[in-house]
């Protein structure tokens, strides 16, 4: 009997453990404007340091980008309860050159823009990454983005405002960051 009350107590701790780490821990953030009540919920931006602490997965960030950037913020979007969430950061070059523009990240732990997109085959090319997922292409003049769905989360990797660039270029670098991401 006391070791079927041990074994309940462990499995009680258990559950109450793993709901705690499925939602937001937004208690030192703070909220942008938004409408009470009303979903999505933005936080202002925050480190990477401070995002990995209060989201409940943790995020595959690039560990690859083509040029030296100033240390990137994260802005949380909260899309339902703290549970479904969005990441998104700027890498935004040193020297500031917009003709060459910057890389933007968008980061899902939900179904989203991303399945959207694919869906509804907002992309011009189906490209492979290193580890062996679909991702799709889209050029759009001024700036191309690459999309992909990995592990339950989506991710949607854009080259912006990048003027100085062949399509072929971008496609390349946008590879080349999306195969660093771990």
């Amino acid at each position: 009997m006391r070791k079927a009350g041990a074994v309940a107590a462990a499995l009680l701790v258990t559950v109450l453990t793993s709901c705690q780490g499925s939602m937001l821990a937004d208690g030192e953030l703070k909220l942008d404007t938004h409408s009470k009540g009303h979903y999505p919920r933005s936080y202002k931006p925050v480190s990477i340091d401070k995002s990995e602490d209060v989201l409940p997965f943790e995020p595959h960030l690039p560990q690859y980008i083509p040029y030296k950037y100033k240390e990137p913020k994260v802005v949380i979007t909260d899309w339902g309860k703290k549970e479904k969430l969005q990441l998104e950061m700027q890498y935004i070059r040193k020297d500031e050159n917009t003709q060459k523009g910057f890389i933007a990240i968008k980061i899902f732990n939900h179904k989203n823009l991303v399945s959207d997109l694919i869906k509804q085959k907002k992309y011009e090319e189906t490209l492979k990454l290193a580890d062996g997922k679909k991702a799709y292409f889209a050029y759009f003049g001024n700036y191309a983005e690459l999309f992909w769905v990995r592990d339950g989360e989506e991710y949607d990797l854009r080259h912006m405002f990048a003027s100085e660039y062949t399509q072929k270029q971008l496609k390349k670098e946008l590879l080349g960051i999306a195969n660093s991401i771990e």
